[in-house]
């Protein structure tokens, strides 16, 4: 009995399985649908909320100008918490609701914008005011600049001259008294030469002297007149500056307001507007409870 291997064959294979992400397994049940519940709102609740907040913006306060910018936030601060209200709370926002609050929001919208209008006027204003006074005050520093200078030449001038003369009156005296004790001879007492010598000293120191005295005067004249051009040409600087500063007090005090009281009055109207809306609504819901017993 002759024994016969047997012819293996190739085994069945299964095909590999393509493994897959869970991203795709995701994808591949499709989009996943969850029940969610809408909000639950609580009109008093939002009611605190929404008229507290309307009350803070009513009594803000801005501290310094320009107010455009704080009037444009303001606004929009506004009408965010009433867009908010109206989003969550949406059927009690009835016509009645909207007439209400555009009327306000319209009429405080015109008032932010004549009050930037104005402050757009008065920053102007203020800008001219300030290069006009800055214009006189340095008009004012040159003008004191040039009095220093004027009468501190007119003043190097004048020593100049007046020790050149006082050198002079100097030697003359000494001359002078040296004549006066010298011993003069016969022929010169004779002929008063020496007399005539002397005399001729004399004359030419006074005349020096005078000469001084008038050189004083002169600048003591020169310097007063310096001096009444330069405070009347000051004073009326200084009148310009004051008056120009007044305009500046003034134009800052007409053109920078930041509208507090009409802010606060549209708040007070559109807390009552929010209020109203909020009382039909509950009344709404306790009218439908009373028909549905």
């Amino acid at each position: 009995m002759s024994y016969e291997p047997r012819m293996r064959g190739s085994r069945f294979r299964r095909p590999a399985a393509k493994k897959t992400s869970a991203r795709e397994r995701r994808e591949e049940r499709g989009p996943s649908t969850f029940y969610q519940e809408p909000e639950q709102v609580n009109p008093s609740e939002l009611l605190v909320k929404i008229t507290n907040a309307l009350e803070h913006l009513g009594n803000q306060r801005f501290a310094l100008p320009p107010f455009s910018e704080h009037f444009q936030r303001w606004l929009k601060d506004v009408e965010n918490l009433l867009e908010e209200f109206q989003m969550r709370l949406s059927q009690a926002a009835d016509q009645q609701f909207h007439d209400s609050i555009e009327k306000s929001l319209s009429s405080i919208r015109d008032t932010l914008t004549k009050r930037i209008e104005m402050e757009n006027t008065s920053s102007t204003a203020l800008t001219d005011i300030h290069n006009q006074l800055t214009a006189v005050e340095l008009e004012v520093s040159k003008l004191d600049h040039d009095y220093k200078m004027r009468t501190g030449e007119v003043r190097r001038k004048y020593e100049k001259s007046v020790n050149r003369l006082r050198s002079d009156i100097d030697t003359l005296d000494r001359q002078r008294l040296k004549l006066l004790r010298k011993k003069t001879s016969f022929l010169q007492r004779i002929f008063g030469k020496a007399d005539a010598e002397l005399e001729e000293h004399q004359g030419a120191l006074q005349s020096k002297k005078s000469t001084l005295e008038g050189k004083k005067e002169s600048f003591k004249l020169e310097l007063d007149k310096y001096r009444r051009d330069y405070e009347a040409k000051r004073k009326q600087l200084a009148a310009q500056i004051e008056t120009l500063r007044a305009k500046l007090t003034e134009t800052r005090g007409g053109g920078q307001d930041d509208a507090m009281e009409d802010r606060r009055s549209t708040c007070e109207e559109l807390r009552a507007a929010v209020t109203q809306a909020v009382d039909r609504f509950t009344q709404s819901l306790t009218n439908k409870a009373d028909d549905a017993q």
